[in-house]
Parts: C-alpha cells; structure tokens; sequence
C-alpha cells in the first residue's frame, strides 16, 4: 500500500463481518409443538395416538339408554430423519497466523448453518403438508379479505389460528394495510430475532426465507423439495407443527490427520403436521377466494 511515494502499514482487522441468516421464526411453544414426548426423545420414530371422533348426533328425550360405540385410533408417525452435519477443517498453522480465534468462530458458523438448514426444511415441511388455497395477487386493497377468508376456512374446520408467517412483500403489504391496529410483538425472546407483531388477532411474523426452495424429508422418508417462494403467508395452529430433535451436538475436535482442528456441529430432527385443516397455504394464482 502505497500514500504517494511512501509504503505504509497494511493491517488486518480482528473484527470479523458477520455472515447473513435468514431471522429465526421457530420457537417452542409459540410457532410449533415440542411437547412429543416426556423429556428427551429417545427414539427415531414416535408414534402419536389420535382417538377417532364420532359422528355429531342428535338429541333424545329422556329417560332412555345409553348406546355403547366401540373406540377406535389411529397412529401420526413423527419420524426423526433429518440430519444437519457440518464439519469445518481447521489448520493449526492458519489458526496461528490469523489474530482471531479461527477454531470458535467457525464452531459457531457450523451452528448458525446447521440451524439455517434444519429452519428451511421446517418451512418446506408446513408448506407441503398443509391445505393450499390459490388467491388473487396480494394488495393493500385485497389483503385483509384475502387473510379473513382464509381464517374463516380454518374456523369452519374448527381449527384456532394464532400464527401468520408471511414473506417480506406480504409483511409489508399488511404493515400498510393495518396501520395503527398493528401491535409490535414485546416478547423479548422472539423480537430480537425479526419483525413481529399482532394483526387480527394473530401473531405475525416476517419470514425472509419464504423466498427459496427447500428441502426435507417426511414421516413417509421420502425427500420433498418445495418452492417455498410461492407461498405468500403460511397461517395456523403452531399445537398441529411438531419439530422434535434427539441428537444436538457441537464439539472442537482434535483431528489424526492433520495438525489442528474440526468444527463439528450435527442435528437430527423430525418434521409433522398432524392435521392439514389446521394449516392454511396462501400461493397467489388465478382463482379468487
């Protein structure tokens, strides 16, 4: 580097740029179900029970008998197969030559991709086992019909909607649309990772990675790919989305085969929907609600 005709002092940073992630939407309790289980799960597939509801019936007068009905169940599969591995290779002679800790800070790098991961396919896994509506194209006109009329078709399924994920163009198209009715979210545990806020009687989330193709695999272990960027907002019950994991590792690793170290980070998870009427797909398309 050179000031006229003078060489100067070059020097590197130990701050280092943070990598961009897509905002975290997953929360326990709050966006999906953890509750599969009593403590950990130790298993790679649970089995859910659900009793088989009778047919609504009509009244009878008094002073009669019961009419007895045997009972009858039925099984959701909950299959933990997907992993998320990443091992980064860490030479000690580079480790030594950088003035920062190269060995902690691709550990926490190996973290944040792996959660990147894990978050993508549970976007894939509500999109595709959901029920998609096609509607008009969204617009600060339309919107609220178009958001009414999909919570109206989960109510009549008897379904409780309390969670809209909603890609950047429709979040902000509901930010113009409700104005003053709109109520940031001050839940610290969820705000400091992305926009939210309350509309209508639900909880709104700016999802920035409805925007890509994901892929998981699903309780059948088939491998699903999903074109998350046709869903505009993903409205439904978050007690009906499981998201179980029994494997979460991260370690710093000696490695034999050369002098230095991996870092290592690896989740296994399971993704499911249990009931499609609690899960609304919005995609845009030709057809009017």
């Amino acid at each position: 580097m050179q000031y006229s005709n003078d060489y100067v002092d070059e020097l590197y940073s130990s701050i280092l740029e943070p990598n961009l992630f897509a905002d975290t939407v997953f929360f326990p309790g709050i966006t999906y179900n953890d509750r599969i289980a009593d403590g950990d799960v130790k298993a790679g597939l649970v089995h859910i029970y659900k009793e088989t509801l009778t047919a609504q019936a009509d009244p009878s007068t008094p002073a009669g008998d019961f009419t007895d009905t045997n009972t009858a169940n039925s099984l959701i599969d909950l299959r933990l197969n997907n992993s998320y591995r990443k091992s980064k290779k860490i030479y000690k002679v580079t480790a030594n030559s950088c003035s920062y800790n190269k060995a902690e800070e691709n550990l926490a790098l190996a973290v944040a991709e792996n959660r990147r991961d894990r978050q993508a396919s549970g976007l894939a896994c509500l999109a595709q086992e959901g029920t998609i509506t096609s509607g008009a194209n969204l617009t600060t006109i339309n919107l609220k019909n178009q958001v009414v009329a999909v919570r109206k078709a989960l109510r009549k399924k008897h379904a409780k909607p309390k969670v809209v994920f909603a890609n950047v163009d429709t979040f902000g198209l509901m930010l113009e649309v409700a104005g003053t009715q709109y109520t940031p979210t001050i839940n610290d545990r969820i705000i400091a990772s992305g926009q939210v806020g309350e509309w209508l009687g639900m909880t709104w989330f700016e999802v920035d990675a409805l925007a890509d193709t994901a892929k998981y695999y699903d309780h059948a272990g088939t491998l699903q790919t999903v074109d998350l960027d046709d869903v505009q907002f993903i409205m439904y019950d978050p007690e009906t989305f499981h998201i179980s994991d029994n494997l979460e590792m991260m370690r710093l690793i000696d490695s034999e085969l050369f002098t230095g170290v991996k870092a290592q980070n690896e989740i296994n998870t399971g993704f499911r929907v249990k009931n499609a009427d609690k899960v609304g797909i919005y995609t845009e398309g030709v057809t009017s609600l």
